[in-house]
């Protein structure tokens, strides 16, 4: 039987520079952040040539969430993109939840910067 997907994505341009958002996230982790804590499971931090990206993965309530944090360079400073998706029944009920907390998660990020 097939599930019902919900799918998420947000971009934001920042004026804080790359690198320092880079370094923090290498030094401290995205779950030392406070907007990005709620999505505790995260694996290890993949780079490439100027560009950074962050996944996570868990089962909430029974649904599958799963999502991509990518962080690239911009002239003006740095190029946020979130992409996220739920999968599972449950997810009906929890997608009002989730839209909440990542509603404004890359505002909230940036403000912690």
């Amino acid at each position: 039987m097939k599930q019902p997907v919900f799918t998420f994505e947000a971009e934001l341009l920042t004026d804080a520079p790359y690198e320092h958002i880079a370094g923090r996230l290498r030094r401290e982790s995205p779950a030392a952040f406070k907007s990005l804590g709620s999505l505790k499971v995260w694996a290890p931090p993949e780079e490439g040539a100027e560009l950074m990206v962050l996944r996570w993965a868990r089962t909430v309530g029974g649904a599958t969430e799963s999502g991509v944090l990518t962080l690239a360079p911009n002239p003006k400073g740095a190029h946020l993109r979130l992409e996220g998706r739920m999968k599972g029944w449950s997810a009906f009920m929890l997608f009002g939840l989730l839209r909440w907390r990542t509603d404004r998660l890359l505002d909230r990020f940036v403000e912690e910067l």
